[in-house]
């Protein structure tokens, strides 16, 4: 009888769940498959709570990977709430079990001849930096970024820096010149400096980037010192 008990419960109670998880993106996924850009973006941002109602690994794979196919096939709007649900999703990112496919999907769009588009993309990897801490490719196209002359890229490129760097010694090392350069440079903006100094707090690895680093801040803090004064 305990035995027809426990049976009867696990098919009736365990199963649901799973059951609800598969009908929830079945019905998510003809979302994204509409030709209304409308219908998939309402489809896009109910993944988040998907996941927090059903974090399996499974579902959250398959989610994801759908999601770069849009981010790599869909235009920047849709991008950009991809973004937002990798971005609301971070403790979510180590249940994806095909790593690789996912990145490459998203990685494809860094080619694009619109700067807004590889924005994006950079944003987006470095949401997910968390989980592809020591991509060198990736790590090569921040680099590059840096040096666009789109105001857009070249602050996505920052952003996804910072996240790199909280995340992988080798990139923070490795990064240590270029963001010195660039916020001594006379070329760059004030507000993107701003925006590098942050970066400059992962890059205390070794003797000399250190004492690099404190150089930099001494350096800003009398530059700013000094502006404040005139």
């Amino acid at each position: 009888m305990l035995s027809v008990r426990v049976n009867s419960f696990s098919e009736n109670n365990l199963g649901e769940p799973e059951q609800d998880a598969n009908s929830a993106l079945t019905e998510l996924d003809k979302g994204l498959r509409s030709g209304r850009v409308g219908e998939q973006c309402e489809a896009i941002v109910r993944f988040p709570r998907l996941f927090e109602k059903y974090p399996f690994p499974i579902l959250i794979n398959s989610s994801l990977l759908k999601l770069a196919d849009v981010f790599r096939v869909g235009n920047n709007f849709l991008r950009v709430w991809v973004l937002r649900v990798c971005q609301q999703s971070e403790k979510h990112l180590d249940k994806i079990l095909n790593v690789d496919e996912f990145v490459r999907r998203i990685f494809s769009v860094i080619h694009s001849n619109d700067p807004v588009a590889r924005a994006l993309t950079l944003r987006t990897l470095g949401s997910v930096a968390g989980i592809i801490p020591e991509r060198q490719q990736v790590h090569h196209s921040i680099r590059r970024s840096l040096d666009s002359h789109d105001t857009v890229e070249v602050e996505a490129a920052i952003y996804a820096a910072r996240q790199f760097a909280a995340q992988s010694k080798l990139f923070a090392v490795s990064m240590c010149n270029k963001i010195s350069d660039m916020i001594q440079g006379l070329a760059t903006p004030a507000h993107m400096k701003l925006q590098l100094i942050p970066i400059l707090q992962y890059m205390h690895h070794d003797s000399s980037t250190a004492a690099l680093v404190n150089f930099l801040f001494y350096t800003v803090l009398l530059k700013l010192d000094t502006f404040l004064q005139i």
